[in-house]
C-alpha cells in the first residue's frame, strides 16, 4: 500500500506581535545596594565572606557558600580579564546597541566572581579569552546606582598571560 501526499504544509510562524508588558521592581537587598550605591561614585565594591575568604562582586548580604554574613566593603581597581564572551552579530526585537558587538564575563581582579558587561573601544574579532579590561565610565552627569553608570569595558593593553593578568 502506497500512502497518497497530504495537502502542502503552511509555512511555518516566525514572530507573533503581542502587546504583552511586564512591569517589575527588583529588590538589590542590603548586600547588592552596597555595590549601586558604589557605582554612582565610580566605585566598584567587593566584600570578602569571613568564613571562606570568597570575595563577591557583586556582593551579596551573605556568602553562598557558607551562609555567613560578609565583611565590610571594600574598593577593587575595576581591571580583570574576560574570562568568556559572545559576540552578538545579528539584529533581535528590543536591540538597542548596534551588531556586532560583544558581551563578556569579566573576572576583576581581587574577586572570585565574575561580572558580565559590554566590550568596547575593540574590534568583536580581536576580543580574547584572557584580555585585561578597565571600566569606562560614563560622564558625571550620567552616573547612576546601575550598570549604566559603566558605559563599557576596554582592553588594558596589556598581553595576556603577563605579571599584571596574574591576580
Amino acid at each position: 500500500m502506497s500512502a497518497e501526499p497530504g495537502p502542502p504544509l503552511p509555512q511555518p510562524i516566525t514572530s507573533v506581535k503581542s502587546p504583552f508588558r511586564m512591569d517589575y521592581t527588583y529588590v538589590a537587598g542590603a548586600g547588592r545596594s552596597v555595590f549601586l550605591r558604589g557605582l554612582a561614585e565610580r566605585k566598584l565594591l567587593a566584600r570578602r565572606c569571613p568564613g571562606c575568604s570568597q570575595v563577591y562582586l557583586p556582593p551579596p548580604e551573605f556568602c553562598s557558600r557558607c551562609l555567613t554574613e560578609l565583611e565590610a566593603p571594600f574598593e577593587l581597581d575595576g581591571r580583570g580579564t574576560i574570562a568568556t564572551f559572545c559576540v552578538v552579530s545579528f539584529p533581535f526585537p528590543g536591540q538597542t546597541i548596534e551588531a556586532p558587538y560583544v558581551v563578556a564575563h569579566i573576572h576583576h581582579h581581587g574577586a572570585d566572581t565574575r561580572l558580565m558587561h559590554l566590550i568596547g573601544d575593540v574590534a568583536p574579532d580581536e576580543v580574547r579569552i584572557g584580555m585585561e579590561v578597565e571600566p569606562v565610565w560614563v560622564g558625571e552627569d550620567q552616573l547612576t546606582t546601575s550598570m549604566t553608570s559603566i558605559r563599557h569595558y576596554r582592553p588594558t593593553g596589556v598581553a595576556i598571560g603577563s605579571e599584571s593578568t596574574r591576580a
